[in-house]
């Protein structure tokens, strides 16, 4: 009986407490910009920038007001995600993130720069 008890009080508080207020809406804040050498020709750039250099999209994905363009070419995949920049009127690049096809992580620079080379003249 006891053991009973023992179980039924903490489940019966538990059944009282307060709801959780429901989540809050992610806002479209900036996202800071760091700079990445081999990626100054798409980071602070908006995505036209990307596509003149490494050609045509392999995925083009918005998620309210962020963008990511994904290219995967040259044996890596390169994410490159834009976000509202009041300043330039338009989303710019502002994280790149690069991965093999096995899918382990990937230098994003050395992923561009391999792409581009991908491409040729151009």
């Amino acid at each position: 009986m006891r053991l009973r008890l023992a179980l039924a009080i903490p489940l019966a508080l538990a059944a009282c407490a307060a709801p959780s207020p429901p989540p809050q809406p992610v806002s479209a804040q900036p996202v800071a910009l760091t700079p990445v050498p081999g990626l100054e020709r798409i980071l602070g750039r908006p995505a036209d920038a990307a596509i003149a250099a490494l050609g045509p999209a392999s995925l083009d994905r918005r998620e309210g007001p962020a963008r990511a363009v994904q290219f995967a070419q040259a044996g890596c995949v390169l994410d490159v995600y834009y976000y509202p920049d009041p300043a330039a009127g338009q989303p710019t690049a502002r994280f790149a993130e690069a991965r093999l096809p096995s899918g382990k992580a990937d230098d994003p620079a050395r992923c561009f720069t391999a792409q581009l080379a991908a491409r040729g003249p151009g």
